[in-house]
């Protein structure tokens, strides 16, 4: 055991260097390694401890509640207006088939009020709508036996006693009256221009001033 020492000895003085002493560095070279990963797990671990001690959690990716609840609402209410949709019939919607008699459904008159952005301007429209009778320009003792039932309408501003036929179905629009409180009559009437009872309807509304 002495000889390879002395020959190493002998070496290091010829050569004037010290051997390199391999084991020893692959020693400090292994210690090196586990200190740093030591030194991160000790750096990770409090970290940790503090966001549980704080009762938190590392962040985590989430979606923001905002968006789902938008579009939960979005959805619903699509789904309402599509029930809606359905529950309508085509009747409702576009009335009585011309087609088909109706001898047992009485006619209808419903009226809106007037529109507000055209009332504002002293312009009054008034939308109407009858049911269970066509709006024709027909007239005579022979078109009251037409089924479906024919008529027109008849209307009054401010209590005139004759009345204005209309025969269009369309909007009635009145243009010219005074600012201040106006009365419309509007009622359904047989191809003889007599009135058809239970249909008729009085709008009341108020012009605004010029400005």
């Amino acid at each position: 055991m002495t000889q390879p020492r002395a020959r190493q000895r002998s070496r290091e003085q010829a050569d004037g260097s010290p051997m390199p002493n391999t084991r020893k560095s692959e020693n400090v070279t292994g210690s090196a390694g586990r200190v740093g990963a030591a030194n991160k797990t000790t750096r990770e671990r409090p970290a940790k401890e503090r966001l549980t001690g704080h009762s938190l959690e590392p962040a985590r990716p989430h979606v923001q509640s905002g968006i789902v609840i938008r579009a939960a609402v979005i959805v619903i209410v699509a789904a309402l207006y599509a029930l809606a949709a359905l529950a309508q019939t085509a009747k409702e919607v576009k009335g009585a088939t011309p087609l088909v008699a109706i001898p047992n459904e009485p006619p209808h008159l419903i009226v809106d009020p007037p529109i507000p952005e055209q009332l504002a301007l002293g312009r009054v429209f008034i939308q109407y709508r009858p049911e269970n009778l066509r709006i024709l320009p027909v007239f005579g003792n022979s078109a009251l036996a037409v089924s479906p039932r024919i008529g027109h309408l008849h209307y009054y501003v401010d209590g005139q006693s004759w009345p204005i036929v209309d025969t269009s179905g369309e909007t009635v629009v009145l243009v010219g009256l005074p600012p201040g409180p106006h009365q419309v009559k509007l009622e359904l009437a047989d191809a003889t221009h007599k009135p058809i009872p239970g249909c008729s309807k009085v709008v009341e509304f108020t012009i605004p001033p010029r400005k």
